[in-house]
């Protein structure tokens, strides 16, 4: 069974790393847009593809990387908040910054009301870094991971 699992984190590495190439592009055509309050057609779709982005990120880490990891190493399940302390113990990054995105990710999930928005553009932009940052570890860490436990 670990096999399976060890496979299954090979291909979530590379939807990973996919997914975080897509966030940092997306990064890039918006860094003009921040501070702005009013935007064109145009400007709202890339300022929502970057949301978007951002909570398809956060999600690969948090509820499928994070918890394959835990999975694999038989750490017990436990609850959204067991998994981002164990990241902090992996130097995945700081707790307080995990649940952030986290916290982050559930308001972009949950915000329809159009007077936000510039407040959540924002604070994607600034926490943005903060998740990419958490990537190459987690890579890292995983391909130790698959070392351990040749096919």
């Amino acid at each position: 069974m670990t096999w399976e699992k060890i496979e299954l984190l090979k291909q979530e590495l590379t939807g990973l790393q996919l997914s975080a190439t897509h966030l940092q592009f997306s990064m890039t055509r918006c860094a003009d847009l921040m501070g702005q309050e009013k935007w064109s057609p145009e400007q709202l779709e890339r300022l929502q593809s970057l949301t978007s982005r951002f909570a398809s990120l956060s999600d690969l880490l948090v509820q499928r990387l994070f918890r394959l990891v835990d999975e694999i190493e038989l750490t017990g399940a436990g609850t959204v908040l067991d998994r981002i302390f164990r990241a902090e113990k992996r130097d995945w990054g700081q707790a307080t910054d995990l649940i952030k995105i986290r916290e982050l990710r559930n308001l972009i999930a949950h915000e329809y009301a159009s007077e936000k928005m510039p407040e959540i553009y924002a604070a994607v932009a600034a926490m943005s870094p903060t998740l990419l940052a958490a990537v190459p570890k987690v890579v890292t860490y995983a391909e130790q991971m698959i070392a351990r436990y040749p096919v």
